[in-house]
């Protein structure tokens, strides 16, 4: 059976110049294997939709006002796949210890833009597949959502059970622990900590700031998932991952497989 197909890799491009910037976004367009995640002139915007909404690949201009590209992609807490354009072929060398992935000499050409792309995702496909063996040969020991565990807040040890956990939320280096009865709890343990430890099976992360109890996600659209009247985000880069745990073991289908 040949696996699925992987879906467009997001790509953000980032110039001043428009034209540039035009260009670049119509070579993405031209790509299957590409979808254009947004278009910025202004690389404090792109910072901000890339602090809200990771990518997989940033094309960016170099020479840019206020915050430049290599200061840009240096603030990035994990940067995505990097290209960088710009007209002057001396800044080659700081880009290197940026780990870039190509450094594009304006003007800009397809053939040579192609080229860059491709280094990019044949990074991002061996990821994506070092992720899916992982996934295939994990074996996670059952947990029953009724188990318990304990989180601890500014005054006490709360004991909680699975089963009662709608979604954690990021609050900076402290996480909102939203029960399904619309109590709230303030624990002093980040996000990315609590999704360290809290069961795989059961909970998924939607978004940067949010982690979901699984089994409680009533539906699922493009931009968030729902959890009883609750809407909460969901990022272009967990989709996917939301999709396998939530749906696709459940969803039925208009043409179902038949035993033989």
């Amino acid at each position: 059976m040949l696996p699925a197909p992987l879906p467009p890799f997001s790509c953000l491009v980032l110039d001043d110049d428009p034209l540039v910037s035009d260009l670049a976004s119509s070579f993405v367009a031209r790509i299957p294997a590409l979808a254009l995640a947004g278009q910025y002139a202004d690389a404090l915007l792109a910072f901000e939709h890339l602090a809200r909404e990771p990518v997989d690949i940033l094309v960016t201009d170099i020479e840019l006002p206020e915050l430049n590209g290599l200061e840009l992609v240096r603030a990035l807490r994990q940067p995505p796949q990097v290209i960088f354009m710009t007209s002057h072929p001396e800044y080659a060398l700081p880009t290197y210890d940026l780990d870039a992935v190509d450094f594009l000499v304006k003007p800009l050409r397809f053939e040579r833009f192609l080229r860059a792309i491709d280094k990019a995702l044949l990074h991002l496909r061996a990821r994506a597949a070092e992720a899916a063996s992982r996934h295939a040969t994990a074996s996670p020991a059952p947990v029953d959502e009724n188990d318990t565990f304990f989180i601890r807040t500014e005054l006490q040890f709360v004991k909680l059970r699975y089963a009662d956990v709608a979604y954690v939320e990021a609050m900076r280096d402290f996480s909102k622990v939203h029960l399904l009865d619309g109590t709230v709890h303030i624990t002093l343990v980040s996000l990315k900590h609590m999704e360290g430890q809290l069961p795989p099976q059961l909970f998924v992360r939607t978004h940067r700031s949010f982690l979901v109890n699984a089994g409680k996600i009533d539906a699922v659209t493009g931009q968030e998932v729902r959890v009883g009247r609750v809407e909460v985000p969901l990022g272009l880069t967990f989709r996917d991952a939301v999709l396998a745990q939530v749906v696709q073991q459940r969803l039925l289908s208009r043409h179902p497989h038949k035993p033989a």
